[in-house]
């Protein structure tokens, strides 16, 4: 899916992310469109060890560690510019598995990170056409931003009228069956919401709106349009791909022609090859041997020398011995002909 990434970096309250006593833990968040990259800024101490680690952060859980200005592992990496109080670490290659918490820890400082993976960013022209692909079992999920509050948000599909809303909330989050929705604060203005929807169906094409509810006003809202397409089986892709291969071409029907007609000549040529084996051994047997056999078999033996080419002088003995009362070649040829 080739979308438009970002990064968009703002600060809100989580009520279930703790410190060690028991107080609320400030997250920096931070999103980026699946297949690009996002950086990310985590307090730094001069010459201490830097770490990158995914909740709960154990030792397994650490994607990178270093005390270089600059390092690297994997999709991971570590810069420190001197004299910054900030270090960037950027995750590139984004995939959904990719959101979630982080923890970045630097001497005795330590911040938390969300880190947000989104299929599009809205942020223009609400009149903006947007189109998103995605099959049938997967999940979208888009990031609106509005440069306004409002006192409700929701979500909603078709024309927007009471029974199009799918989830709506005057909370920051909420859910209902495969539909969420959530606000999140901006810095230093605007706000943001995250609408998506899992296990997506066929049915689930359409058009939809990310809003804002204002009591005083016309409420704002981005729209775009998801396209659901069913899986394919092993076969039908390797139709596809096999039509595609050939497009611009005579096409997969003329593509079998050529494939049968090399076969045929094959055939052919190997049934010649065959035969003139057969014709040079049959020329060059010796005197004595019986080629006559049952009928059948001198029958067969007659059919083969027809389709054979001529012999050369030297081998007329070999065609007259088949009788030994007659030296005539044309006599014994005729005769054998209508045995």
């Amino acid at each position: 899916m080739k979308v438009r990434h970002t990064l968009i970096v703002f600060f809100f309250f989580l009520s279930d992310l703790q410190d060690g006593n028991n107080g609320l833990v400030k997250a920096q968040v931070y999103s980026g469109a699946e297949g690009g990259d996002v950086r990310v800024k985590c307090p730094s101490t001069f010459q201490s060890r830097k770490i990158f680690c995914k909740e709960p952060c154990e030792q397994e859980d650490i994607l990178i560690e270093t005390k270089k200005f600059k390092d690297q592992k994997g999709r991971y990496s570590i810069e420190w510019m001197s004299g910054s109080r900030d270090v960037d670490v950027t995750i590139r290659q984004l995939t959904k598995s990719d959101s979630g918490l982080y923890r970045c820890v630097s001497g005795s400082s330590s911040q938390q990170i969300e880190v947000i993976v989104i299929d599009a960013l809205l942020d223009g022209d609400p009149s903006e056409e947007k189109t998103l692909y995605s099959r049938t079992g997967g999940n979208v999920l888009v990031e609106c931003f509005f440069d306004t509050s409002g006192s409700r948000i929701y979500f909603c599909k078709g024309e927007c009228k009471d029974e199009d809303i799918l989830v709506e909330t005057t909370d920051f989050t909420a859910q209902r069956d495969r539909y969420s929705i959530r606000y999140v604060p901006g810095a230093p203005s605007g706000v943001f919401l995250y609408v998506g929807i899992k296990q997506l169906t066929m049915s689930d094409s359409g058009r939809y709106r990310c809003v804002l509810d204002k009591p005083l006003a016309s409420d704002p809202y981005h729209e775009f349009e998801i396209v659901v397409t069913d899986v394919p089986s092993a076969s039908t892709a390797t139709t596809t791909q096999s039509f595609n291969s050939t497009s611009g071409s005579s096409g997969p029907t003329t593509r079998g022609v050529w494939l049968y007609a090399v076969i045929v000549v094959v055939i052919v040529i190997v049934s010649g090859l065959a035969l003139m084996i057969f014709c040079i051994r049959r020329n060059t047997k010796p005197d004595g041997v019986n080629t006559r056999g049952t009928s059948e078999g001198t029958n067969m033996e007659i059919a083969l020398y027809e389709n054979c080419s001529p012999v050369s002088p030297s081998e007329d003995s070999t065609y007259q011995s088949l009788d030994p009362a007659s030296r005539d070649q044309d006599q014994t040829y005729s005769t054998l002909t209508h045995t």
